[in-house]
């Protein structure tokens, strides 16, 4: 008799059952990307790889619904405007990462980062409007047409020179790319939502119109940057180790490293150096709720301005807007302003004051025992 025949008697005889087989590995989709590639190959080895994201959105959108996706990107400089992302797989991850790159380990392993670099008009030479990703959902139909986890990564990438910034996540009403349309009332969760979504170990550096020119007002040439990242309606989000690095806009407001908008909350934005943004390095605004700013760094930021204080942590409420509440500002290491005074950047502002102030009529109280904003452990 075999030993193979004895060790399964064994085992029976013991009453116990023979071990399991190790589950085979999930099937991964793995698209390549390299700034020399052609977006008329199929993306499927490093000798086919593709040059642009619009075409690794394609590729996406054709491959098969059961696959987590990774886009492994050569380094490189890629110059490109902005790509328009509404394609996503329920229930599976798609990320964004360099070729040399396994999920987990440091900045070490990886030979340089990627680089995403915003292009200009042929005719003017302008830099092109808008941002690096900007990611919504889709029309009817589509996967995640009613908003959900749409399980983006981003990983050891470096963007620069986008007028609006780096990372938009809008999970609003849409249309996609029409400009935000709540998904639900007054100081409601959102009823939609792109959420679920990963920032690991990027640099956003040399955003806003300070390096792209124009200006946020300009009528003839309109370039305004509004955040490193951007969450709009967009909820449960890791945002940690990025640096974020000259965000700046002509004007002394308007551009943050993070900015969380419009019913975004859970987020946890941890672990980030941030320095060299002409306004409020965090802000956030309307019923925008249970986000955590935890063991950041931040250098010189922010202009000095007569209108609302230039602070580290900004709270906002516009017109038909409600308050944000138990958003957690701690254990952060605070810098000084910008422009090279001594004075130290405030922690904190709430616009309008107070602490326990729901937002204007029609805005539902705050829950019981909440609060707008609670600090602990800042230090400068």
């Amino acid at each position: 008799m075999s030993i193979g025949r004895l060790l399964v008697m064994a085992v029976a005889a013991a009453g116990l059952a023979a071990p399991a087989p190790a589950p085979a590995a999930a099937a991964v989709q793995t698209i390549y990307l390299n700034a020399a590639g052609s977006d008329a190959a199929s993306g499927a080895t490093p000798a086919t790889a593709v040059r642009t994201l619009a075409r690794v959105q394609q590729l996406v959108a054709a491959g098969p619904a059961d696959q987590d996706v990774e886009v492994r990107i050569h380094a490189g400089t890629y110059v490109s405007g902005g790509v328009t992302w509404d394609t996503y797989r329920p229930g599976h991850t798609i990320s964004f990462m360099p070729d040399d790159y396994t999920v987990g380990e440091g900045r070490d392993g990886i030979a340089a980062l990627p680089v995403f670099e915003n292009a200009r008009a042929s005719g003017s030479q302008r830099y092109l409007p808008g941002y690096w990703f900007y990611a919504c959902a889709p029309e009817a139909g589509r996967p995640l047409s009613s908003g959900g986890n749409s399980g983006l990564r981003f990983y050891y990438l470096q963007i620069q020179r986008y007028a609006s910034g780096g990372l938009s996540l809008d999970g609003s009403a849409g249309p996609c790319g029409g400009g935000y349309q709540p998904s639900s009332g007054p100081g409601q969760p959102s009823a939609r939502g792109l959420d679920g979504n990963t920032v690991f170990g990027m640099v956003f550096t040399s955003l806003g119109n300070a390096y792209t020119g124009g200006a946020c007002d300009s009528a003839d040439f309109p370039r305004c940057g509004y955040g490193g990242v951007v969450l709009t309606e967009s909820s449960g989000n890791r945002i940690e180790n990025n640096h974020f690095v000259n965000l700046r806009n002509t004007e002394a407001s308007y551009i943050h490293a993070v900015y969380i908008t419009h019913k975004s909350s859970s987020n946890r934005f941890a672990g980030n150096n941030v320095t060299g943004v002409s306004s409020d390095p965090v802000k956030v605004r309307d019923a925008s709720n249970f986000n955590t700013f935890e063991r950041n760094t931040f250098g010189a930021n922010a202009w000095p301005r007569s209108s609302t204080p230039a602070v580290h942590y900004l709270e906002e409420v516009g017109a038909s807007e409600c308050s944000s509440y138990h958003n957690r500002f701690a254990y952060n290491d605070l810098g000084t302003y910008l422009t090279g005074s001594t004075a130290n950047l405030p922690v904190w502002y709430l616009s309008p004051e107070g602490a326990t102030w729901p937002g204007p009529s029609g805005c539902p109280a705050l829950p019981s025992g909440e609060t707008r904003l609670i600090t602990a452990g800042n230090t400068y």
